[in-house]
């Protein structure tokens, strides 16, 4: 190795500030030519995989303009890198694998009495405890012991720190953090005997008696550096030479190994410009400004920060003709192999000899790679279903179902058994052969790589765990195996081959290294840029600050850095920089503007950012018209009639006259063919039944008492959770059953306050959703009728205000009041629900005088935040009769 000058060390320990006159990574690769003859023995970290591919296209572009030959360095993450800087004392075991970390844990929980598992997470009875299978739970597990082993925490420490620095904290956390310790010292043996060892304490090792290489190390940009690298860092031969991606104005931001001292950042002024700032309104409206600016401007980079705006955005520019590429890629679990394992694991989660539960064999039936190719089984699915309404694939001998389950059972070859993971391989591999051996496929699209890729992961994946010898191995259920290679392949990318001319799209913490002159950010909202974690069941933020470990002042301090590199590259007319704040997330949730667009701002110049972000784009509403075109589902009018319509087909109407056409015409639904877990629309039914039930119980619903109440309703969530999931629900919908109770719970205190304020249930809907439903005659504005029918959730009766209120729950995340929810501040009418409710209600009142001038139309409220449960302030009586007039308005367009 050469270093260009003297090569003193002296000046390999002082941190070189590149600036910001240039594109980071273009500057780091001139440096380092600058600076070495030979790169060969050089080992450069950078922070991301991105990075490290950007710098090696640099160098060898660099290289041929100053025509040099060019020996490459090696260059990766510091996770990735620090390992081979030492040589390790005699007799060190090498670190294990993610995967076997992963099933050591398994092991040692499996191991582990349930007493003490319930201390470890907070179950319920029932539901296979949680519904949190061994494998994801271990994950969590692996993951905190990985994120503590860095920042050399262990176990023990964190209950010491608990006991002594929150003594508020309820005991059973100590306990918790103990019993982690005890574990993980299991997990430690299971490797031991196995030939592994814990990949941080090996570090540990390293870094204490290791022996290390005679390389020189260059942190190019590495402003985050976990605790057991930097004890490696500093037993190097040679120390580390450091560049700053930052001028040497923003010393002070920086510690001497390039490290960001989060009190700099925090208080730092972002130096934005008011017009770099555009606040919309909702997600759609952000995909059109974005897709504005790619247009605007030419070779533009759009970052986004919340990944799930990515999708919206792609769309946004395919409809202005633009083509993106998502640098990401997609991952393996949204592609159709790992759909299909997915449907044969849930087929085969069951008892040996057990039939098939009816939503997973249906699942998979569907599933173009199961029978989804043979548009018979549909039919004979969707016709037993609808007739027989199943919970098990059971249907007698001799019918066309039992056929068709006898030609799926056949075509997976799986049953439901326990035995050794080389067993279960060859089957499955079997399996995949069976079904992807003869597909012809296209590897010039990306489902066609996808699906290549797919199954060469499967491939790598059985083959690691044939080879281990882990006594977990040795006995392992069909389902949980193909779980197994599920969680290795599920999260890995497919990249997107670049394609010229296309858009290109970053993760936000990717755009401090890009090199485009302009960029737009997409998301830049609290929650996102930056990202915080309050809601840890092990680690929330408060205990992440006492510990020191990855707090929420730390990535505030990384999200600014990288703000800064960003505005700083492109400032001086270098290049053009927007962000796009939008004031709802892509789930509907309601977000504020990231606090970096408001940092070290004061008196009027803060004023006028805040006014800024109240200005916000929203897209003008393209109304809702039926496309005569000649397409899908055209008819010539007059041909269909309809006279008879729900409640919640006004809703659709007024969403779409299209979106009703398709439902209430033509009869078509939503299938959902991978449920991973309950759909909103699903969780949200859940509830509903739940609470109908209790409506429907005329002793549990006269009671003021919200244990009472609360306890009713838990046994009511488990008898419907076992009868519809059995007793292992996937791990999402055990969560999702989890937060069900909590809104359960909020229901219990205000229903018991209610009651007690002399409401009275006097109409529920009925569990099935069917009995009891009722119709009236609405006439249209020309004097036609359409019957209208529906059932509301409940009524109550009030003695002493001698009233009665029909009661509408609500599970939407956000609780928006009747008025609000019905028609737009704009006027726009989205919903007619509440007064046709009303119209209703004496059809289905059994008793009791009816009188609608005494009847309020309320929302029982069931948020995601408990405290925000209530019953809603009732309907304006002067909207309710718009309601009814605008009712009339779209009967008589449906007629």
């Amino acid at each position: 190795m050469g270093v260009a000058g003297a090569g003193s060390e002296e000046l390999l320990m002082n941190p070189v500030f590149l600036g910001w006159e240039e594109p980071v990574i273009g500057h780091t690769a001139k440096w380092l030519l600058a600076n070495f003859e030979d790169l060969s023995e050089v080992r450069v970290v950078v922070r991301g995989s991105r990075a490290g591919r950007r710098l090696l296209e640099k160098l060898a572009v660099e290289a041929d303009r100053q025509k040099r030959p060019l020996f490459l360095p090696k260059i990766a993450t510091i996770a990735r890198i620090v390992d081979e800087l030492f040589t390790g004392p005699s007799g060190l075991l090498p670190a294990a694998p993610e995967l076997t970390q992963k099933l050591a844990w398994m092991d040692a929980l499996c191991r582990l009495p349930q007493e003490k598992k319930s201390k470890l997470f907070q179950t319920r009875e029932g539901v296979g405890r949680n519904g949190q299978p061994a494998l994801l739970l271990a994950q969590r597990l692996l993951t905190l012991r990985n994120e503590l082993g860095g920042e050399e925490v262990s176990f023990a420490e964190v209950a010491r720190v608990m006991s002594e620095k929150m003594p508020e904290a309820p005991e059973i956390e100590a306990e918790r953090w103990e019993l982690l310790e005890e574990v993980f010292g299991e997990v430690r043996n299971i490797l031991r005997k196995a030939g592994w060892m814990d990949p941080a304490e090996r570090r540990a090792v390293l870094a204490e008696k290791g022996t290390p290489q005679q390389v020189q190390v260059v942190l190019a940009g590495v402003v985050e550096i976990r605790p057991i690298f930097m004890k490696m860092l500093e037993r190097l031969s040679r120390p580390p030479q450091v560049l700053v991606f930052a001028p040497e104005s923003q010393r002070d931001g920086f510690d001497e190994m390039g490290r960001l001292r989060p009190e700099f950042w925090a208080k730092r002024k972002a130096g934005l410009e008011s017009g770099q700032i555009h606040a919309v309104v909702r997600s759609a409206d952000q995909a059109e400004k974005l897709a504005q600016m790619a247009k605007s401007w030419p070779g533009a980079t759009l970052a986004v920060a919340d990944e799930k705006a990515v999708a919206g955005i792609r769309e946004a520019l395919r409809e202005e003709g633009m083509e993106s590429h998502w640098a990401e890629g997609r991952k393996m679990r949204e592609g159709r192999v790992a759909s299909f394992l997915r449907a044969v694991a849930d087929y085969v989660s069951r008892k040996p000899g057990e039939a098939p539960a009816w939503q997973s064999a249906a699942l998979l039936m569907r599933h173009p790679d199961g029978m989804g190719v043979w548009i018979k089984a549909s039919e004979v699915l969707d016709e037993y279903a609808e007739r027989n309404v199943p919970e098990k694939m059971d249907p007698p001998s001799g019918s066309l179902a039992a056929d068709w389950a006898k030609k799926l059972a056949n075509r997976i070859g799986l049953e439901p058994t326990e035995e050794s993971a080389s067993g279960h391989a060859q089957k499955v591999s079997d399996m995949l052969v069976r079904i992807y051996g003869e597909m012809e496929v296209n590897l010039d699209l990306p489902s066609g790589r996808m699906m290549r890729d797919s199954l060469q992961k499967i491939r790598k994946v059985v083959a690691e765990l044939v080879a281990l010898k882990l006594p977990y191995l040795e006995k392992v259920r069909t389902a949980d195996f193909l779980r197994m290679v599920l969680a290795e392949m599920e999260d890995e990318q497919v990249p997107e081959p670049a394609r010229a001319g296309a858009v290109e799209m970053v993760g936000w913490l990717e755009l401090a290294e890009e090199d485009s002159p302009s960029v737009a950010i997409a998301s830049f909202h609290e929650g996102s840029v930056p990202k915080s974690v309050t809601a840890d069941e092990f680690l929330p933020g408060h205990v992440r600050e006492l510990l020191e470990v990855n707090d929420n002042q730390q990535r505030l301090a990384r999200d600014a850095y990288a703000l800064a590199v960003v505005l700083g590259t492109r400032a001086k007319k270098r290049g053009i920089v927007g962000m796009v704040v939008p004031s709802f997330n892509p789930a509907g949730d309601p977000v504020k503007p990231s606090r970096l667009l408001l940092a070290g701002l004061k008196g009027k110049e803060l004023a006028a950012r805040v006014l800024a972000l109240t200005e916000k784009e929203e897209r003008e509403k393209k109304p809702a018209t039926v496309d005569r075109g000649g397409g899908f589902g055209d008819v010539a009018a007059g041909q269909e009639k309809i006279d008879r319509v729900s409640v919640t087909a006004f809703r659709d109407y007024l969403k779409s006259p299209r979106f009703f056409y398709f439902q209430s015409v033509l009869g078509l639904k939503a299938v959902e063919d991978e449920p991973g877990e309950l759909s909103p629309a699903g969780f949200g039914s859940l509830i509903h039944r739940v609470v109908g039930a209790f409506g429907k119980d005329k002793k549990i619903r006269e009671s003021v008492d919200e244990k009472e109440i609360f306890e009713f309703l838990k046994g009511e969530l488990d008898r419907q959770t076992r009868e519809r999931f059995g007793d292992q629900p996937k791990a999402a919908v055990g969560w999702q059953l989890e937060l069900a109770e909590e809104r359960l719970e909020a229901f219990a205190r205000v229903q018991a306050r209610e009651r007690a304020e002399g409401w009275q249930i006097v109409v529920a809907e009925e569990e099935k959703g069917k009995e009891g439903r009722a119709e009236f005659e609405l006439k249209d504005t020309k004097g036609r009728v359409l019957l209208v029918h529906g059932r509301p959730d409940r009524m109550d009766w009030n003695e002493k205000q001698k009233r009665w209120r029909v009661v509408d729950v609500k599970t939407s995340s956000e609780p928006k009041n009747p008025d609000r929810a019905h028609c737009e501040a704009g006027g726009t009418w989205c919903d007619l629900q509440m007064p046709l409710y009303r119209e209703l209600a004496p059809k289905v009142l059994k008793e009791g005088v009816w009188d609608p001038e005494k009847c309020d139309l309320v929302y029982f409220h069931l948020p995601k935040d408990g405290e925000k449960a209530a019953v809603s302030k009732p309907m304006d009586g002067d909207l309710v009769q718009r309601a009814l007039d605008k009712a009339k308005e779209v009967a008589a367009d449906i007629l």
